[in-house]
């Protein structure tokens, strides 16, 4: 006796609808405010220090392992803190255009 082979039918998910809704706020302007300004200002100088530390250790090290860590470190942290560079800028331009 030959058996015959069954096809399978693709099963459809049925997806589920949550009872949560998604609520949309409107677009609102990006406000400077002072603490906005002075939560960037402490960041940017962490990641300034962090950064020139580890640029530091780098330069005196003499372990092959941690030179190449501590290189990758303030490549990573610099960027950071230019990251925090320009969001203060936008956000004292933004404070000079309210005026």
């Amino acid at each position: 006796m030959v058996k015959k082979r069954v096809k399978k039918k693709p099963v459809k998910k049925v997806s589920k609808k949550s009872g949560k809704r998604i609520v949309r706020t409107p677009n609102r302007a990006v406000r400077s405010s002072k603490k906005k300004i002075n939560l960037v200002l402490k960041n940017l100088f962490v990641f300034a220090v962090l950064s020139l530390v580890s640029a530091l250790l780098h330069n005196f090290l003499s372990n092959d392992l941690l030179v190449n860590l501590f290189l990758l470190l303030s490549i990573v942290l610099g960027f950071v803190a230019v990251a925090f560079l320009i969001v203060l800028l936008i956000l004292v331009i933004l404070k000079i255009m309210k005026k």
